[in-house]
């Protein structure tokens, strides 16, 4: 194999006369990519103590030549997956360690594959079993690169010890969740933006003493996925996904990662939108008409798409349907929880963002609860796509006017939340480009549309640091 192993076994072996030699021969297969490993016969030569030398591990290519290594070539910019399957075809259980060379910038991660991946030093695998992997390989360089495979291999009790200048599998591109989840502080705590001891204070705009930076909502910190969200100011939370920019609002209740829509990536690639109307997808009416309640639906009576809801899904149709297997299917909550005051109907939203001052993650109806599939929603969505609610927007530090968060974007922009009925007329909140107000306005005012959408649960990141210039970027 790619450098000779010895080991010795821990009983000395009494020999009366010659040299004993035992030839024992050990397969184990590694098929990456549709080639074939083979570890040849391993040669036992004994004087006084046993020790072993295997031979040489070579791949068997199509053309039955030999040669050292496996290796795969990745052009600049691309992402490759490998299936590698591990067999022992002995009666005896085998060791190996799993190695790989590549020049910095080159990710290269187990992805997916059997409960042991074979990261660790000397990984056993039994007799006449097999393992398969899948082994993710990009690269973030300029240029054409090469992935080198190898592996050392020995015997059960054999001591195997890592080649010092290889590298070794890492277990899974690491996710967006978890890099999020890193910078999180608690949200009713004094924080270093965060002055009051008692926490961010809703009812005022982020600053540099009431939040910048990412939250953990406080009523979800003993959840199996605490929500995290981004506050104020903040500069680190680009993506760059499905060839359009965008920037992360929050997390969601199942691990997701919920962005809006931010434009396009300049010449160089980079996420630099911050203001105007290149960060939305165009202007719509909520509804074009107005004068009934119902019209403040996302589907009107839960039967007719919106005004709005077909810009979006049009939207969807035309730029999104390929990279629908990576969105989660989330509950979309367009509240019509209400009450009335005389001949008025106000509804929760409105009443959180003028009232109580106190956002909400719960969505108190079944029937506001918009989902593509039926379980945890009314299954109505064509496409799992959206816009942010007024909640989701006081979480991120709008309000009563703020030009210095990141959803400000001088433009006059639609949420999903309804506001009221008021003097016969359908009101549903948005940003407005005067301060960033967080307000109320006619359904039938056509203001920017900016679609939201939620990356599924453990999505990882191929590069990038957030950043404008270096947004991250997912697989």
């Amino acid at each position: 194999m790619l450098g000779k192993i010895k080991y010795q076994l821990k009983k000395n072996i009494n020999i009366k006369s010659g040299y004993l030699v035992l030839i024992g021969v050990i397969s184990l297969f590694l098929i990456v990519g549709g080639f074939s490993f083979a570890l040849f016969t391993t040669t036992v030569e004994s004087r006084g103590a046993l020790n072993i030398v295997t031979g040489n591990l070579y791949s068997l290519l199509e053309s039955d030549s030999f040669s050292k290594n496996t290796t795969v070539t990745l052009q600049a910019g691309e992402s490759k997956t490998i299936t590698m399957t591990l067999k022992n075809v002995n009666t005896i259980h085998a060791k190996f360690n799993l190695w790989y060379e590549a020049e910095e910038g080159v990710l290269v991660n187990y992805v997916s594959g059997g409960d042991d991946p074979p990261t660790e030093v000397g990984y056993v695998i039994d007799s006449s079993k097999v393992k398969t992997y899948k082994i993710k390989m990009v690269n973030n360089t300029s240029s054409s690169q090469e992935v080198k495979f190898g592996s050392d291999v020995g015997l059960y009790n054999q001591t195997l010890d890592f080649p010092s200048n290889k590298k070794k599998l890492e277990l899974g591109l690491p996710t967006l969740y978890d890099e999020i989840k890193k910078k999180a502080v608690l949200d009713n705590i004094q924080s270093e933006f965060v002055s009051s001891t008692t926490g961010i204070n809703f009812g005022e705009v982020s600053s540099d003493t009431n939040g910048k930076g990412v939250y953990t909502f406080a009523s979800t910190k003993d959840d199996k996925f605490p929500v995290h969200y981004y506050r104020g100011a903040v500069t680190d939370n680009n993506v760059k996904f499905a060839n359009f920019c965008w920037k992360i609002v929050r997390t969601t209740e199942t691990g997701g990662i919920k962005l809006i829509y931010n434009g396009t990536p300049d010449e160089n690639g980079y996420c630099t939108n911050t203001t105007g109307e290149v960060t939305q997808i165009g202007t719509s009416a909520f509804n074009e008409t107005y004068n009934s309640i119902e019209y403040v639906g996302y589907m009107v009576n839960n039967t007719s798409d919106s005004t709005i809801k077909g810009v979006i899904d049009n939207w969807y149709q035309t730029n999104m349907t390929d990279y629908t297997e990576k969105l989660d299917d989330v509950i979309w909550c367009n509240d019509r929880s209400s009450r009335v005051e005389g001949n008025n109907t106000y509804f929760g939203s409105y009443d959180r963002v003028y009232t109580t001052y106190s956002p909400s993650l719960e969505c108190v109806n079944d029937a506001d609860k918009f989902t593509v599939g039926e379980t945890n929603g009314n299954g109505l969505l064509t496409y799992p796509v959206a816009l942010l609610t007024s909640d989701e927007i006081m979480l991120a530090g709008g309000g009563t006017g703020n030009s210095s968060y990141y959803l400000y974007t001088n433009q006059t922009w639609w949420a999903l939340s309804p506001s009221g009925f008021v003097n016969s007329s359908a009101h549903g909140l948005r940003i407005n480009s005067r301060g960033g107000v967080l307000g109320n306005s006619f359904v039938y005012r056509s203001y920017g549309v900016r679609p939201a959408l939620v990356l599924k649960p453990g999505t990882g990141i191929t590069s990038g640091d957030g950043s404008q210039n270096s947004p991250f970027v997912v697989e």
